[in-house]
């Protein structure tokens, strides 16, 4: 999949190394301007080719903020590419001690996102949820609970609940189709549990 935009990070910072909480407060307003202008349910790639290191702290205060007004005021997706070993640790583990997920994944020179995958943890109804909705495509709740019932059976509001947090996440986008909402991953092929 080809992303909305694509915005080099090592390029917007000017540095390689991307560290500490008062640094990332201070870049996120030129993430936000990077990100101006974009069409409803827009997908960015954040490109971290040549990104020595992300710190939790440094990530917490820039990018998880940006995800969170994408989610709330913009309507646009994030998703975290060509991020190295280092870095997804720190990521890793500040997703892992606050409940959080993001999306991350590879970009390729020809600007093609590949190999996404959920970053964090999800409860076990939000995971199988996921799985899923990557299997359908798009589906709403009625439809979900009728593909894969359950013993007991669980009802579609309870279905709508675990795909509304998955939204909140940044994991899946809604589009409102008559009176009912359908949802489907940012992007084809996302994983979780890698």
């Amino acid at each position: 999949m080809k992303p909305t935009l694509i915005i080099k990070i090592r390029d917007l910072y000017g540095e390689a190394t991307l560290a500490g909480s008062a640094s990332g407060q201070a870049f996120f307003p030129k993430l936000i301007d990077a990100t101006k202008d974009l069409p409803c349910d827009a997908v960015v790639a954040l490109n971290f080719i040549k990104v020595d290191v992300v710190t939790a702290s440094f990530f917490r205060s820039a990018f998880r903020t940006l995800r969170d007004y994408a989610r709330s005021t913009a309507m646009f997706f994030p998703v975290f590419a060509n991020i190295n070993t280092v870095t997804r640790d720190e990521i890793s583990f500040f997703a892992e001690g606050s409940g959080d997920v993001f999306v991350l994944g590879t970009l390729t020179k020809d600007g093609i996102l590949k190999s996404t995958f959920v970053q964090g943890k999800l409860d076990a109804k939000q995971s199988e949820t996921l799985k899923a909705l990557v299997e359908l495509g798009e589906a709403d709740a009625g439809q979900l609970r009728d593909t894969y019932p359950e013993d007991p059976e669980v009802s579609s509001a309870a279905w709508s609940n675990r795909l509304a947090a998955l939204a909140v996440k940044g994991v899946v986008m809604e589009r409102l189709v008559g009176r009912s909402k359908k949802y489907r991953p940012i992007v084809e092929g996302l994983t979780y549990g890698r």
